[in-house]
């Protein structure tokens, strides 16, 4: 903890026996070392810490106060020399929560010094090695400081006292989850391994691997709904057998073996989505198909359908307009299972004909145990599959029109 730690165990020195008070005196060597106090030496000998520590403290205990490090902040931004630096680098970390709270990414050549002087002190401090090189541009600059209000919102709790309604506040904010739903808010979703914001990621990936899985889904379920539908009209045993037949043949292929053959039959295709999206779609067809095909045939024995045959309605009327809405309910329902499902097929499609979309991220972020852009992600699907839900309710809903009241109407309790 550095120099924050001071003002909570130099006055405390005196409360502890020699021998302890001697041990804790002669730790704290490697702190005077860094805040480049004169005669060093003195620290490290267990006879003379204690006397070192409690000179030090009767000089420069005023100074441990947070009034005194705005000020010194404030000078650093004014005047920015090497001095003024020094004085900072004497309080150690005690000086992080107000050096950090004055850290901004740089707007220009001036905000750039001001944001390399905090970094350099921070750096001092800490010992971590992230500062910017005389030579950076602003890019790399606010990457710089990126990276150190992130350090700063995992870390902050160990170096600055919680009082009051911060203490209150802490409770939620200072676990591993508070943290993260904070930076989400705050800082678009906080930052991936490769510095940039997950969000602005998100945006530039997602549109991609969307195409995919909701193309897919529209084609494979329209797809499965015609062979269904084609097939209970027909009612012939071979058709109804090569449908099952071949809703069987496209749940047994791996989705990599038949996009890998896609791949080399289309070559490079002009649009790749397109032939992604078939692909997936042949994975997702046996489901519905075999649901639509179960349904069907269970409501074309219902009586509306049989009374619309006796009155003179074709089969494939009968079929399509009578018996067809009824048995899309539970498919449309299963739809809104498929997204979240269809992720993963979607990332071995974009491997396979090259797609810039949320896999390749994906794979890294696990590689490189990245959970922010591993929690991002987990949000966006989740927000996905909600949507979906609801567009299921409103679809059954028009699909039935007695569904209306049990979809509009308020929840009653029991």
């Amino acid at each position: 903890l550095g120099g924050a730690a001071l003002p909570h165990v130099l006055p405390g020195l005196d409360g502890l026996a020699p021998e302890p008070r001697a041990r804790v005196a002669v730790a704290l060597a490697p702190v005077a070392r860094r805040m480049g106090l004169t005669q060093p030496g003195d620290a490290r000998d267990p006879a003379r810490a204690v006397a070192f520590w409690a000179r030090f403290w009767d000089d420069r205990g005023i100074e441990f106060r947070r009034a005194a490090v705005r000020s010194a902040v404030r000078r650093i931004a004014r005047y920015g020399s090497e001095s003024r630096a020094a004085d900072l680098h004497a309080l150690d970390t005690f000086a992080l929560e107000e050096v950090l709270a004055a850290l901004e990414p740089p707007r220009d050549a001036a905000t750039l010094d001001h944001a390399r002087s905090l970094v350099a002190i921070a750096a001092h401090a800490t010992g971590r090695d992230d500062v910017i090189a005389p030579g950076d541009d602003l890019a790399t600059a606010r990457a710089c400081v990126d990276r150190w209000q992130t350090f700063w919102s995992v870390y902050e709790s160990d170096f600055v006292v919680l009082a009051g309604p911060s203490r209150l506040a802490a409770m939620a904010l200072e676990t591993r989850y508070g943290k993260w739903a904070l930076g989400a808010v705050t800082r678009r979703l906080g930052l991936g391994a490769d510095g940039r914001p997950v969000l602005d990621e998100l945006a530039a990936r997602a549109p991609v691997t969307l195409a995919l899985v909701f193309g897919g889904i529209a084609l494979g379920y329209a797809l499965a709904i015609a062979a269904a539908s084609l097939g209970a009209a027909m009612r012939s045993r071979p058709l109804d057998a090569g449908l099952v037949f071949l809703a069987l043949a496209a749940y047994v292929t791996p989705t990599a073996v038949a996009a890998t053959l896609a791949a080399r039959v289309t070559g490079a295709a002009s649009t790749p989505i397109f032939a992604g999206a078939s692909v997936l779609a042949l994975a997702l067809f046996a489901v519905p198909a075999t649901q639509q095909r179960a349904a069907l045939r269970r409501a074309i024995s219902e009586d509306w359908v049989r009374a619309a045959v006796g009155r003179g309605a074709g089969r494939l009327r009968a079929t399509l307009v009578h018996a067809l809405p009824a048995a899309l309910l539970p498919v449309a329902t299963l739809a809104t299972l498929e997204a979240p499902m269809a992720l993963g097929g979607a990332f071995v499609v974009e491997r396979v004909f090259g797609l810039d979309g949320l896999g390749e991220a994906t794979v890294r972020a696990v590689s490189a145990r990245d959970t922010t852009w591993l929690m991002a992600l987990a949000l966006f699907a989740s927000a996905a599959a909600a949507i979906g839900v609801v567009f299921a309710d409103v679809a059954c809903a028009r699909l039935d029109p007695r569904l209306v009241p049990a979809v509009t109407a308020p929840a009653r309790r029991a």
